[in-house]
């Protein structure tokens, strides 16, 4: 195992990396390759694509490597799905307690704050596995988020809806996730043909 003042600094490089899409989707991630872009052993490059590959941001293939999973559409359908059940039963279970936790909607790009509103409604039912699952669903839909922003035109009204819903409490909240998620099951072709873009 490498040592923590290499590894973990490695490790969050290389997530950024994925999560933000300078790694495409689909890219093969040579260990060597990036060991000598970062300026670090192979090792903890190695343990960091591990650990990625454990969190589902990176695939190991047998025989090929290490790559950044495509997303098809119908892995995007799922985690649309999937998010969509866990925010609501978020609220099932939180009722008004997401709408204790402050938002700075000044904090980051739209990516940024879709997933902070989303981490607010999941924090709020006080269940930290599924808030976890709700953030990692978001890590893997970031370089996505990222190209939604930019060609979708009806982003912002929708981060703006979630948002101020999230204050508002729980019937609200459920109407927003409803509205975000349909709107962008509809939207799936188009979105796979930008992230392939």
């Amino acid at each position: 195992m490498s040592p923590a003042h290499v590894l973990e600094p490695t490790y969050r490089r290389l997530k950024l990396a994925v999560t933000s899409g300078e790694r495409p989707s689909g890219s093969k991630l040579e260990a060597m390759r990036i060991a000598d872009e970062f300026g670090v052993s192979m090792s903890p490059v190695r343990d960091s694509l591990n650990q990625l590959v454990g969190e589902g941001l990176v695939e190991l293939r047998p025989g090929l490597g290490f790559h950044v999973p495509p997303l098809t559409e119908s892995e995007l359908r799922d985690l649309l799905d999937v998010n969509r059940l866990l925010l609501e039963g978020a609220i099932g279970l939180g009722g008004q307690a997401a709408a204790e936790i402050r938002l700075d909607k000044g904090e980051g790009g739209y990516a940024d704050r879709l997933a902070a509103a989303f981490a607010a409604i999941a924090t709020g039912s006080g269940n930290r596995m599924l808030a976890g699952m709700v953030d990692r669903i978001s890590e893997r839909l970031n370089p996505l988020r990222i190209r939604e922003d930019r060609e979708l035109s009806d982003s912002m009204v929708l981060l703006d809806i979630v948002e101020r819903s999230v204050a508002i409490g729980a019937a609200v909240c459920l109407e927003a996730i409803a509205l975000y998620h349909d709107s962008r099951q509809a939207a799936v072709p188009r979105l796979i043909t930008l992230l392939a873009g």
